[in-house]
């Protein structure tokens, strides 16, 4: 009797709005929804990797140069950030820069939308911040 009641409106046949539109709206809904949240991860993923690759390039322009010190300071910073660091990829000016001299730092990786997973479908993003300074020290 129960199962009678819910296929009740399946059978509609009165012009009235069956459950498949429905069904069909929930699913397109649930779509953007995952895509929404896709969309807020990689916003979210890609300020964390600013602030990780600011704080290097603050201690790059200290130190006038990057080293591999300096990659482990990194790799520490975001994994408390929720990053794995296996997964991104860091490119820096190595040391010894001379005072007033350009320091670059550039970090990237790649985000994994699962949003289209329902589809059957798996878009990859790269997320690439580069950031650059002057040297601060002077050498003699």
């Amino acid at each position: 009797m129960l199962l009678k009641t819910w296929l009740a409106p399946l059978r509609n046949n009165c012009g009235a709005v069956g459950s498949i539109p429905l069904m069909f709206f929930t699913l397109v809904a649930a779509i953007f929804l995952y895509l929404g949240i896709d969309l807020y991860g990689y916003i979210v993923q890609q300020q964390k990797l600013t602030v990780a690759t600011n704080e290097l390039l603050e201690i790059i322009k200290a130190e006038n140069g990057y080293d591999s010190a300096n990659r482990e300071q990194f790799n520490r910073l975001i994994q408390k950030s929720g990053i794995d660091p296996a997964r991104v990829t860091l490119t820096a000016t190595p040391k010894l820069v001379e005072r007033g001299n350009t320091v670059e730092i550039e970090a990237s990786m790649e985000y994994e939308c699962i949003g289209l997973k329902p589809l059957g479908k798996t878009v990859k993003l790269p997320i690439r911040v580069k950031q650059d300074g002057l040297a601060r020290t002077f050498f003699r």
